[in-house]
Order: structure tokens, then sequence, then C-alpha cells
């Protein structure tokens, strides 16, 4: 196990703990630090390292079992989460990995894991959690602060050198990098940033099983949670779920599905799929059903392989499988008023009431990036208006999406 080190007395990292300073220091607070986020990663345009900053001027409390301490950050630090980690020494594609800082009798240590509770060799009396990031799939940016794809020679949506469909790499996704200051409001793995609020990277899989009221698929979820995860099957209706149970599944983990304008923004940047191969999504004509979450995924273990499927299936915002794979229910909602006969209609399941509609098919609620085996019709503004929320799908499944946190 490796760990960067820092001892108490240096300039930047300060372990105080007479009770009278701790007192009476302004930064005596729970967690302080300037601005909107103290962790990020440097040079996130560069895609030549994978290292990351701890901002000066953090400060947090820290209980060691019996005294309140409190850490001081006093400068920026850089350090490599790869040299960090509690076992191994190289990040894993696909994981989160959560960032802590230890402490040794009074020194104090950041250190890496895939655990997210506390590192190997530690407990919850000597460490604390203080951020995290996903190591993944990146696409190439502009660094204008546009987020605009681009080629191997920096030109936005060009084709010289490699194109820009194809620019892709992996590392530490930049936007998924939180902290106590900037996070989802609920936290779940396998989010990353857009503009102002948090989206799954990967489409939602089934992570316990989900069950129904009355034991009717299309009913009240039961039980059940939902993840955000590499290598999974995506959940669809071919677990029972329709955009009812999804926006269900998503409530009670306190997130909420993607509505059409924020899916617009996370899947800016994926290219749209072909007839032919899935390169840039899970899109092929000749495809029969569903596959794995993520880029360059293997079909049949999950695990990432350089000759996977789906090299390319990731967004400017590096969000994958926004084209293709499995169509994504919207919270958003719409009428579809094909004919004009208004009457009740008993189609939102038993003992749920009815619907007052032109027709038995007369709400639909949208559904975006297309399926596995709609070729150029997949793309980064694809919509389908024609699925009835009560629909059971085998085709489509979820995104989920949260608020940042205050």
């Amino acid at each position: 196990m490796s760990a960067i080190t820092i001892s108490a007395g240096k300039v930047w990292g300060d372990a105080i703990t007479e009770p009278a300073l701790v007192s009476v220091i302004p930064e005596n607070v729970t967690v302080k630090a300037p601005g909107g986020y103290y962790l990020e990663k440097k040079d996130p345009f560069a895609y030549t390292e994978n290292v990351l900053i701890f901002k000066k001027n953090f400060c947090c409390d820290f209980y060691n079992g019996s005294t309140w301490l409190m850490f001081a950050n006093r400068e920026d630090m850089e350090f490599t989460p790869a040299e960090c980690l509690d076992t191994g020494d190289t990040l894993q594609y696909g994981k989160d990995y959560y960032i802590y800082l230890v402490l040794d009798n009074l020194n104090f240590k950041l250190i890496v894991s895939l655990n997210s509770t506390y590192p190997d060799g530690y407990n919850a009396n000597n460490s604390r959690k203080i951020g995290g990031f996903h190591y993944g799939a990146i696409r190439k940016v502009s660094d204008d602060g546009e987020w605009v794809p681009v080629d191997s020679n920096g030109v936005k949506f060009g084709s010289s050198g490699t194109k820009w469909q194809d620019n892709v790499t992996s590392g530490i996704i930049p936007n998924s990098v939180w902290d106590l200051k900037n996070k989802p409001k609920n936290f779940m793995p396998g989010m990353a940033k857009v503009k102002d609020f948090w989206v799954s990277i990967y489409q939602m899989s089934v992570d316990e099983a989900v069950t129904f009221m009355g034991g009717t698929n299309g009913l009240s979820v039961a039980d059940g949670l939902l993840k955000s995860a590499y290598g999974e099957l995506p959940a669809t209706g071919t677990e029972g779920l329709n955009q009812f149970n999804f926006n269900e599944l998503a409530r009670r983990q306190g997130m909420r599905l993607t509505y059409y304008n924020e899916w617009l923004l996370a899947a800016y940047g994926s290219p749209q799929g072909t007839d032919s191969g899935s390169n840039y999504g899970w899109t092929a004509t000749g495809n029969t059903a569903r596959t794995r979450t993520g880029c360059s995924v293997n079909t049949s273990t999950g695990e990432y392989s350089i000759g996977g499927v789906k090299p390319y299936a990731v967004s400017a915002y590096n969000i994958c499988d926004c084209t293709g794979n499995v169509y994504e229910w919207q919270a958003d909602y719409t009428i579809r008023q094909d004919n004009t006969s208004w009457n009740y209609q008993n189609v939102l399941g038993a003992n749920m009431g009815q619907a007052y509609l032109p027709n038995a098919i007369g709400v639909s609620a949208l559904i975006c990036g297309g399926c596995y085996n709609d070729g150029v019709h997949c793309g980064p503004r694809c919509v389908c208006l024609s699925h009835d929320p009560w629909c059971v799908s085998a085709s489509t499944g979820c995104r989920f999406a949260c608020d940042c946190a205050a």
C-alpha cells in the first residue's frame, strides 16, 4: 500500500489538537473550502496523466475516537490516485474510487480505495471520506469550456487525424470527480456532472431484484434498487418495468428520470449510430437484444476489453450508451390525440384509477437515444413519442439524474 503522507507541522497540513486552539480558529467547521469544490482533475483536457489537485484552504474536523482534531490544508497539493491505492497500483476501468483522509498517530495521509466505507487497514475512527471519482471512457473535447468534441488535431467536429467520432480515451473522468461541496444531492456511484445536474454515466441496471405489489408487472414497485454500473445489462421491460415503475425506483433512491432537455445535454457529442456496426453504439440492424453497459465492454463477461463492442459510445460529457442499446424513458409526457373520442380509459393498472383520454394510448412518455437495432435512427437527439407510460417494453430502460447538493 502506498499513500501520500502529510506530516503534522508541515505548512500545508496541520493537525491541531489543543481544544482551545480548535475552538477559536475560523476554520472550525465540519468542512470548509473556498469556492465550489476542493478536488479536481489536473489538466482535464490534456489527457496525458491521471493526477488530482487537492486545493488549499480546505479544513475539516477529524475525530480519532477520543479527541477532535482539525485538519487544514495550506497549499495546493497534486497527487496521483494510482500511487495512493490501499490495494494494488492500477486503477480499474469502470470502477468508482473513494478518497480518504486517514490518520496514523499525528500523520495525515491521502488514501484511495474501492471501498465506500473506509480503506483497507483503517476504520471509522481514523479515516474520513472526502471525495471520489469514476475511471472510464472519456471523449476528447475542446479546452475552451464548451466541451465540443474534437479530432486529434483539436478541430471541433473535425475529421483530420483521428476523426472526432473515434477520438476517445480512458482515465479519471474529470466531471465525475466529487467532494463534500461538489456532489450530487443524493450520492450514487457511477455519476458525472453535466452543467448544473448529475446524471448516471451508464444506463440503469438491477442492483436488488425488483418486485411488484400484487406480484403483477407494471403495478407499483414493492422492492428493488437500480444502479449505474459498467458491464451490466440495462433494466427494461424484461424485468417487468414501465415508465411509472422507473419513476418510482428513481424516487425511492433520491433520483429522478432525466427530462428531455437534460438528456440532450448529457447525450451531446455522442456519434450517430450505424446500420452495419456497433462502434458508436449498440445499433447494428442485425442486433437482436440489449447488451451490457459501457464502452469497450466484453458482451460475455461484462469486463473491459480493447476488442470489446462500442469503443466510442460516449458523449462529450462522458455519458455512455446515449446512442442505442436501449431507449431511455424520460420524465416528460405529451398527448397523443389520434382521435377525439374522449372517455375514461382503464389503462393504468389494477386499482390505479383510470385516465380520461381521447383513446387508450392518449398519453405518451418520451423515450430517447434509440434501440439496439435501430441503426442510423439512433443518435444524441433521437426521440420517440409513441410509447404510453404503462408500456412494458423489453427495449426501453432509463437513466437517473439528480440535482447538485446545495
